[in-house]
């Protein structure tokens, strides 16, 4: 596919620039990893007031430029190898978003490729939820699949909330809501309801509010685990100002009561967690309310 190694991304100064579009990192959960692979970058530069709170509209963008300088952030989607392949989120594909230099994607079959992986190796696709930049290398241009052997997994409320309703601020591409439409036709959609287990050792947790049918994903070996955030918290400094959402979150004060409640479920049973956006693609662990890389 020649978009693995052309687009806007191609060349750029960030395709490998480790904190955002060249982000890549290796979570061990019992005998098992979970590889963390960035599609892109979304930079804060711009939109400075993308994660804060009505005291600190700028919190994040602040907390961020003191810990790196230029503020960005990857677009980070996490495979799970083994029988099934597991791939959770697609990415953004290869796209400049309104040709702005704000978020631009188009790494992630390259990243796939450098762990052996093809795009039809992937069993299953676990989606976070439906915004542009988890779900955009689901479709090639023309609507055809680009993992065309894996099941898709969301939450029904982003369904009926990005299909059905043409309510979404945000809405999806045509080619990529044309591709959920053909593939639900033909039975390779799946839609959640509540928690449950979609591959052995990975479960899907409902976590609205940043869309209506927003999931986390919780990998569990041997007693161990670790939390796949999606854009639950979009940064680690969300995890201790649960005040602060993000300017694309549905429904703010839900999408708070569920940074809470998984803060709290971290604190009480451990393990490691990481969002799609967190810089390094870098998971962590919360200890005494406070955050610690691992």
């Amino acid at each position: 596919m020649s978009s693995t190694v052309d687009g806007p991304l191609s060349g750029h100064r960030l395709m490998t620039d480790p904190v955002s579009a060249g982000a890549s990192s290796a979570i061990r959960v019992g005998d098992r990893t979970v590889l963390a692979l960035s599609d892109g970058f979304l930079s804060l530069e711009q939109v400075r007031d993308f994660i804060g709170s009505p005291a600190q509209p700028t919190g994040a963008y602040d907390a961020l430029r003191e810990s790196h300088g230029e503020v960005r952030l990857p677009l980070g989607c996490f495979l799970f190898p083994g029988d099934p392949m597991v791939l959770f989120d697609a990415g953004f594909g290869p796209v400049d978003a309104q040709g702005l230099g704000v978020m631009v994607g188009g790494n992630l079959l390259r990243q796939l490729a450098r762990h052996g992986v093809a795009p039809e190796d992937i069993d299953v696709l676990a989606l976070s939820h439906l915004h542009l930049d988890h779900v955009g290398w689901l479709a090639t241009a023309e609507a055809e699949p680009v993992f065309p052997n894996a099941i898709i997994y969301f939450g029904r409320p982003d369904w009926d909330y990005f299909i059905e309703s043409g309510r979404a601020e945000l809405p999806l591409a045509p080619h990529i809501r044309a591709l959920l439409l053909a593939q639900a036709e033909q039975d390779r959609v799946r839609l959640l309801d509540d928690d449950r287990q979609i591959a052995p050792g990975v479960t899907r947790l409902a976590a609205p509010g940043h869309t209506p049918g927003h999931s986390l994903y919780a990998i569990h070996n041997h007693g161990e685990r670790a939390l796949l955030l999606g854009d639950a918290m979009y940064c680690p400094q969300q995890l201790t100002n649960s005040d602060w959402a993000a300017t694309s979150d549905v429904d703010p004060s839900l999408a708070r009561r569920t940074r809470e409640r998984y803060l709290r479920d971290l604190e009480a049973h451990g393990g490691a967690a990481m969002g799609c956006h967190f810089p390094e693609l870098r998971a962590g662990r919360v200890l005494s309310g406070a955050w610690r890389q691992v």
